[in-house]
């Protein structure tokens, strides 16, 4: 292990998803990853060492996140060469897609590393596939043409007997780390927090009709359905979008939207969609993790037109654009939604639409064809996801749904019902919302049993208390005083809530921690949905109790 270098605060995006390792028993659902095939003459010690210059220099390559003391924070390590192990595998194509997704499915240890792992698969002479990779971490969807980009440029300065060294970058990932904190503290982000808040107040969840009982813990398998929106339908309601400036992004929200509200039976939902979050030129050039989620609310009413529907999609969509720098983890303690283990806070429904001109980009190695490996990537961090791209005059790409959720009968009448949409559209853009062809939702129809799969108690049901009440029990004893000192507060009721009381999830995490040092284990996933003093109590698992007793005298 190398080197320690040193410390810094660890982005939103970063804090985020160390929280959602603690309580997720799968973290390939966090993973990046990138296969290229390349066909020619390749030496994998040069490309080796090409991955070793690229790892010098993106420090977050070599950074490991961890909590320190009350903090979630980034280690930066000294470079040491990158291993890149050659993997032969038979079966062709099929054979190394099957060994990619064995390699990538290994979990990846945040506080430990590495965050990067780089696989040399050699299919026969001179055809191999390269495969990298990244926990979400320290990456994102931009970072792998950075990446790719780095690596070709380097491997062929090797070849050519240079030494391979990148020029030095005028900044680095923890820059823009310590940019997010400085933003935030000299209130330069109130601004687009109050236009945030003001648009989410009163959201509902979107209750989207499932078709298998919720599970106590996701495992965010997914089922996949393609998707295929075809140009001249996409350019007619490009045509049709009031007061123009449309884009085909938009033409599919508005498709996506219309769909999820005739299914969901809702007027009032969000969705949310990505934003590179490289606002800065110097950013550009870097790896790591600055995409943004932003949550588009939407109003859906039945009565609208299509047309009516698209240029409140477009309206809605340029006023986020204008609001794009609160991390959303800020916007989830800020505005305190209902939490539910299991669901991501706000959102629960996803859709990208990647331009042409930023999709994945290969570099160039002279005497070397490289091309893209589509790996399988059958994880669904939302309840529904829609990953497309634009694909010449076509929008393409696949629907995921949650399978402990979802059937794939369900999420393929999801996807036929936005191409229904859409060509229905298409062919009259005033056509109300009330009459478009939904399958899903007219295929479908609602179940005693389509509640909100998360509409319960997080912990168990308590009779209220009034503020003040002296706790009974050694174990609530102990939670008071925990929650006194980790809020600052000097006092706790039984039936106050965490997070009204100021809570966040790292306070959270922070409580959990010190109740481990008195002998308290605190379920993580329990102490990150909505409780009480009580409630927690009355949550906690038998075997947690004995140890609280045993420190009665230490808190009375």
């Amino acid at each position: 292990m190398s080197e320690e270098l040193y410390q810094l605060p660890a982005s939103y995006g970063q804090q985020r998803l160390w929280l959602l390792e603690q309580t997720d028993t799968d973290s390939t659902i966090y993973s990046m990853n990138v296969a290229v095939r390349m066909r020619g003459p390749i030496r994998p010690e040069l490309l080796a060492e090409a991955l070793t210059r690229v790892v010098e220099r993106h420090e977050v390559l070599r950074t490991v996140i961890r909590l320190h003391g009350a903090e979630v924070v980034q280690v930066v390590r000294a470079p040491e060469p990158v291993p890149l192990p050659v993997i032969d595998v038979d079966g062709g194509l099929t054979g190394a897609r099957a060994r990619a997704d064995e390699l990538r499915a290994a979990p990846f240890d945040l506080a430990q590393g590495p965050l990067l792992r780089c696989f040399l698969l050699r299919l026969g002479p001179g055809d191999h596939i390269l495969l990298t990779s990244m926990h979400h971490s320290i990456s994102d969807g931009l970072s792998l043409t950075v990446m790719l980009k780095d690596i070709t440029t380097s491997y062929a300065q090797l070849v050519e007997g240079g030494d391979g060294v990148l020029p030095e970058l005028p900044l680095q990932y923890a820059d823009y780390a310590l940019w997010q904190q400085e933003q935030l503290s000299s209130g330069a982000l109130e601004p687009q927090i109050d236009f945030w808040a003001e648009r989410l107040a009163g959201l509902p969840p979107l209750r989207l009709p499932r078709d298998h009982a919720a599970p106590d813990r996701p495992t965010f398998d997914a089922v996949i359905a393609p998707v295929e929106l075809k140009a001249p339908l996409l350019a007619a309601l490009l045509d049709a979008t009031p007061g123009g400036g449309g884009t085909p992004f938009m033409v599919a929200l508005a498709a996506y939207s219309a769909v999820l509200s005739r299914w969901s039976r809702q007027q009032d939902l969000v969705v949310a969609i990505p934003m590179a979050g490289r606002s800065e030129a110097d950013l550009e050039e870097l790896i790591g993790f600055f995409v943004n989620s932003l949550p588009i609310r939407l109003e859906v009413r039945p009565e609208m037109t299509f047309k009516e529907l698209l240029g409140h999609v477009r309206d809605r969509c340029i006023a986020a654009y204008s609001n794009p720098d609160v991390p959303f983890e800020l916007l989830v303690e800020r505005l305190r939604p209902a939490r539910r283990v299991g669901r991501t806070p706000l959102v629960q429904a996803w859709m990208a639409v990647v331009p042409a001109e930023v999709r994945l980009r290969l570099g160039e190695i002279p005497g070397v064809t490289l091309e893209p490996v589509l790996l399988a990537h059958a994880k669904a961090p939302f309840d529904l996801v829609a990953d497309l791209l634009e694909d010449g005059d076509v929008v393409r790409g696949n629907l995921f749904g949650r399978s402990d959720l979802f059937t794939a009968e369900t999420v393929e009448l999801v996807s036929r019902s936005l191409d229904e949409v859409v060509s229905a559209a298409a062919a009259d853009p005033d056509v109300a919302i009330a009459g478009l062809p939904v399958l899903v939702a007219d295929e479908r129809p609602p179940s005693p049993d389509d509640e909100d799969p998360y509409d319960v108690e997080p912990v168990a049901a308590v009779t209220p208390l009034s503020t003040g009440t002296v706790a009974e029990g050694a174990t609530e004893m102990l939670l008071r005083t925990l929650w006194c000192e980790v809020l600052g507060r000097p006092s706790v009721g039984v039936d106050e809530e965490f997070y009204a009381l100021g809570g966040t999830s790292l306070s959270a995490v922070r409580v959990v921690m010190q109740g481990r040092r008195h002998g308290l284990e605190l379920p993580l996933d329990v102490m990150l949905g909505e409780h009480t003093v009580r409630q927690l109590a009355a949550a906690l698992p038998a075997k947690a109790l004995p140890a609280a007793e045993s420190n009665r005298g230490e808190v009375s």
